[in-house]
């Protein structure tokens, strides 16, 4: 069995090839495009073991390890002070890899099969009502949150932990936000407060609302839910990117 989304992988993969070698021309590269391009090369290597995966699980891993490293280097792109014209062509080509890679990277929510049988007295042809999104209707809801106190919540972001930052596809931290792993279940658009912890003692509060929500029935990653920045300070702006230069953030799409 080969992994279905290889041609997916193997194509992507070439499209990184040219934005390296458009990177690596330059001789004399600055050191803060040269971790740029460490990064793709990262992200060109697991998109290889993607692409000659054996299995649809651990193709999905490797897609998942490149998303990883393009989203840290879509972060990095931000903070680029040095003109190169490499740059320009590794940014729009990252954008456009990332979007062909997210729906393999994005796995999908195991829920309960519902029931074989009818209930007496109820419609066959009667909707689902439980199943429309949280989100379909999002303006009235948030009009009533915001009336009412935000929820505490506290995210301690480590080397290993599964909470996370993430950035979408403009790779910049203060469009994203903070993934927290925890069972509490969130409303979607739900005002909250972030208690962020990071390594060596710093902390900051910082105020946000539930964009997205892992339910504990998902079976391929950590329960929990993704706060999106409402505004960031600059202070707390350089102190995250300073730690996603250690580690890749989570990609989510808006």
């Amino acid at each position: 069995m080969t992994y279905p989304g290889a041609a997916i992988a193997a194509e992507s993969r070439a499209l990184l090839g040219a934005s390296l070698e458009a990177l690596q021309r330059d001789p004399n590269i600055p050191a803060e495009v040269l971790s740029v391009a460490e990064n793709i090369a990262k992200a060109v290597g697991a998109l290889f073991e993607a692409e000659h995966a054996s299995s649809e699980l651990d193709g999905k891993a490797s897609v998942k390890h490149a998303m990883g490293s393009l989203s840290q280097t879509m972060a990095l792109l931000q903070d680029v002070k040095s003109s190169h014209e490499g740059i320009t062509v590794a940014t729009r080509t990252l954008a456009q890899v990332m979007s062909k890679l997210f729906p393999l990277a994005q796995a999908p929510t195991m829920r309960p099969s519902a029931p074989s049988y009818v209930p007496a007295g109820t419609p066959v042809s009667a909707p689902p009502a439980a199943r429309v999104p949280a989100d379909a209707h999002p303006a009235p809801a948030r009009v009533s949150i915001a009336s009412g106190p935000r929820e505490k919540l506290e995210a301690n972001v480590g080397a290993t932990t599964e909470s996370n930052f993430f950035v979408g596809f403009s790779g910049e931290i203060s469009e994203g936000g903070v993934f927290i792993a925890t069972y509490a279940t969130l409303a979607i658009g739900s005002l909250v407060e972030v208690l962020v912890t990071l390594p060596g003692g710093y902390n900051s509060t910082i105020p946000g609302l539930v964009r997205f929500v892992r339910d504990p029935m998902d079976m391929d990653s950590e329960p929990g839910v993704g706060v999106r920045f409402e505004r960031l300070t600059e202070e707390q702006r350089e102190l995250i990117l300073r730690f996603i230069k250690k580690r890749a953030p989570v990609f989510y799409d808006e």
